[in-house]
């Protein structure tokens, strides 16, 4: 496998086919390469239709007989695309240049390797042109950037940017691309420099020229209150971020303006019986050349009106006279922003709210008193655009745009592209904001959060600092299954670089429960940070070695060839021996340390295995002397017992017992007394009722009428009874006499 094709995908059949279809002499930075859910886009010039590929089954072991697949659009784009845009489901795939924008609607995926359509090798697909005649037919207006809304539902929601200071909302629905709406971030330009296609307000940068979307928040509309009856420019919604509080005005440092531990309990009660995610609206950050940004929420159901907010407060900006041409909000909390200028400068920002008490002392009338965030600088970062070979190269500064993606997979990095090859950018600082966010309210703010420097990592040079002469990156993607870089350059090369990224692992305090607090075993200190993570910090590289791709007709001079040699062998003797002499003396140190450890767990061993033996053999002593005892205890309780009823027996006086029971035999015997009476009775009663019975019938038998059957029914059942409850006291009465052993 080459170290330039950690994916093994540059012989695959689609990639030389955009080989032979790409122009020549390329000489700015596009990006027609893009991957979502495993699958690869790219843009064939000479065909004029889109390449796709599943790069997950390419790469398994069915890989020799995944093809790819070209879909074609009905309507062919009447411009030259420069960047390629998926939505989030896929189902959607823009197509845009700076003269136009064509949205092709992707086909379903079907088995196997989730190919489109049967795995047929060409499909059509239905296009639909955005502002054909504005766009393709005009040569004023241009476009500077196309995204898809987030909060589209259906994710059929296109943002545009456009060079006339207007942000153009579309929806492709049912088979239809319509204009929604057209909003303004700045004034319209009106008339041009001389000579050129240049407007005046494009010389004093004061056109924008890129955006991007923030988080999500939750915006609360007042009763009765809509876009008609607002009037324009002065209502204000009242805005709810998700993840902070309005900042306090008046601190110095970011660690106090970050600081959300003042946020009440009544706040956070509101904001939970407020959340209702159908007003739930993504801040829109527009970027101008002037460096300056503004901010505006589109609904997409038109329930007020926009309005610019802005610009929005930059402090700790230093004055820059460079032109801005790059801004993304990372995935962060706090919410981070970074903005690139054309000279490898990028500002690092964090996006807070600001204090709103201010804003009530008076009315308002500029849009920069409505602006409710500000951008607070921590840092910035120079990137190098293009290989330095000597010192006098370092002096003169190459511009050229910077364009800037996000890292999905990890929140706090990005990549940041342009003619002179890649940039990986990794915010230290990230996790620790994070970290101080979700710490308990009364945790302290410390000001260790920023000492960690960001760290820029050269990954792909494509010029050199003293050549003029650049291949530059027409394509770049990202891929997950594993984390990677797809780079397609202007000469048709494709180079796929591995991203290592090792996750920091649970500290061993945090997985120790019974631990006395204030102390800590060496063990345990040494082994806080794993040894591999801390070794893999000394061998990472920080002024990096990029891996060159310089133009094929570039042919530099000696002298230039050999001073980057002379650059690469100094970077090796300087940082890379240096890195591995540190981490082999930490080799050194940890086997000499695990050896005394080693040394002393054995000694240790063996004196807990003589402690062993001798507990055992105690062991041993003390079962045999415990059934011995328990022997004797034994006949001590047998002749306790005895002595007990020896003594009970010679006793005069009866116990307690014996005078219960005595008690219990007099009750018994009065009862059989009483009982005995009443028996004598009922049997006396019986003789009588027989008598009666007997003289009863002797006169009923006289007697010319008899008794209905109804009486004789119950005079039968009563007597039924009743000798059944005779019979019954009988039975007691003998069970009794049994009981008491009597006659």
């Amino acid at each position: 496998m080459s170290s330039t094709d950690y994916l093994r995908l540059n012989n695959h059949k689609i990639f030389k086919e955009l080989r032979e279809s790409l122009p020549k002499n390329i000489n700015k930075t596009m990006n027609l390469v893009v991957v979502h859910d495993n699958v690869l886009f790219s843009w064939d010039f000479q065909n004029n239709c889109v390449l796709t590929l599943n790069l997950k089954a390419a790469r398994g072991k069915q890989g020799d007989n995944v093809i790819h697949q070209k879909l074609l659009p009905l309507h062919p784009p009447l411009f030259s695309p420069e960047f390629l845009i998926v939505n989030d489901t896929g189902t959607l795939l823009a197509i845009a240049g700076p003269c136009g924008i064509l949205v092709l609607e992707l086909p379903h995926k079907s088995p196997p390797y989730g190919a489109f359509e049967n795995n047929k090798e060409v499909i059509y697909c239905r296009t639909h042109s955005l502002d054909e005649r504005l766009l393709s037919c005009g040569d004023t207006v241009e476009v500077r950037q196309v995204k898809f809304h987030p909060g589209s539902l259906n994710h059929n929601h296109i943002l545009v940017l456009t060079s006339d200071n207007m942000l153009r909302l579309y929806q492709v629905e049912n088979g239809q691309a319509t204009n929604l709406d057209v909003y303004s971030v700045g004034e319209r330009p009106s008339t041009l420099f001389p000579g050129t296609n240049t407007p005046f307000l494009a010389i004093y940068g004061e056109v924008a020229v890129d955006f991007d979307f923030g988080h999500p928040e939750i915006c609360n509309v007042p009763a009765g209150r809509s876009v008609s009856s607002a009037p324009p420019g002065v209502w204000n919604a009242q805005t709810q971020t998700i993840e902070w509080k309005k900042g306090e005005k008046g601190h110095e440092n970011a660690i106090d303006w970050i600081n959300p531990k003042t946020k009440s309990t009544e706040s956070n009660d509101n904001h939970q019986t407020n959340k209702d995610w159908n007003n739930l609206v993504w801040p829109i950050f527009v970027l101008r050349s002037d460096m300056s940004v503004y901010c505006i929420d589109i609904d997409l159901k038109k329930r007020w009106k926009p309005v610019l907010k802005g610009p929005l407060p930059m402090v700790s900006f230093e004055s820059e006279t460079i032109e801005a041409c790059s801004i993304i909000c990372l995935n962060t909390v706090p919410q981070i922003a970074c903005i690139a200028l054309s000279n490898g400068t990028v500002w690092h920002s964090i996006c807070l709210d600001t204090d709103e008490t201010t804003k009530s002392e008076g009315y308002k009338k500029s849009l920069k008193d409505l602006s409710k965030k500000e951008f607070l600088a921590f840092e910035s970062i120079e990137l190098e655009l293009g290989l330095a070979t000597c010192e006098e190269d370092n002096d003169t500064k190459y511009k050229c745009p910077v364009n800037l993606k996000k890292d999905d997979s990890k929140p706090g990095r990005y990549y940041a592209t342009h003619t002179a090859g890649v940039h990986s950018v990794a915010i230290t600082c990230a996790d620790t904001l994070q970290e101080f966010i979700n710490s308990p309210e009364d945790a302290d703010p410390t000001s260790d959060i920023f000492v960690n420097l960001s760290k820029a990592e050269y990954l792909l040079c494509t010029k050199t600092a003293a050549s003029e002469k650049s291949n530059p990156v027409i394509g770049f993607a990202l891929y997950y299954e594993p984390t990677s870089i797809i780079t397609l350059l202007g000469d048709g090369s494709l180079v796929t670089l591995g991203v290592m990224y090792t996750g920091g692992l649970p500290k061993l305090e945090d997985l120790v429960l019974d631990d006395e607090p204030g102390k800590t075993s060496p063990l345990k200190k040494m082994l806080q940070e794993p040894f591999e993570q801390y070794i893999e910090k000394i061998l990472k590289k920080t002024p990096t070695q990029p891996v060159l791709k310089l133009p094929a007709n570039s042919t530099g001079s000696q002298e230039e060839n050999y001073e980057l040699l002379q650059r690469a062998a100094k970077v090796f003797r300087e940082e890379y021996f240096k890195n591995h002499q540190k981490a082999r003396e930490e080799l050194e140190k940890r086997v000499h340390t695990l050896n005394m450890m080693k040394q002393n767990q054995q000694k240790e061993l063996m004196y807990l295995t003589k402690e062993r033996d001798e507990l055992q053999e105690k062991a041993s002593n003390l079962a045999e002397k415990y059934e011995d005892i328990k022997d004797k205890q034994d006949e001590l309780l047998k002749k306790a017992e005895n002595l007990l009823m020896l003594v009970s027996r010679k006793k005069s006086a009866p116990s307690e017992a014996e005078k219960e029971f005595v008690k219990e035999l007099n009750d018994s015997s009065e009862k059989i007394g009483i009982f005995g009476d009443k028996i004598e009775k009922i049997k006396n009663k019986t003789k009588y009722q027989q008598i009666q019975m007997e003289n009863w019938k002797s006169q009923e038998i006289k007697k010319i009428s008899s008794l209905n059957e109804t009486h004789t029914n119950t005079i039968k059942s009563n007597l039924q009874e009743t000798t059944k409850k005779i019979t019954d006291m009988i039975k007691q009465v003998n069970e009794f006499k049994k009981q008491l052993q009597l006659k």
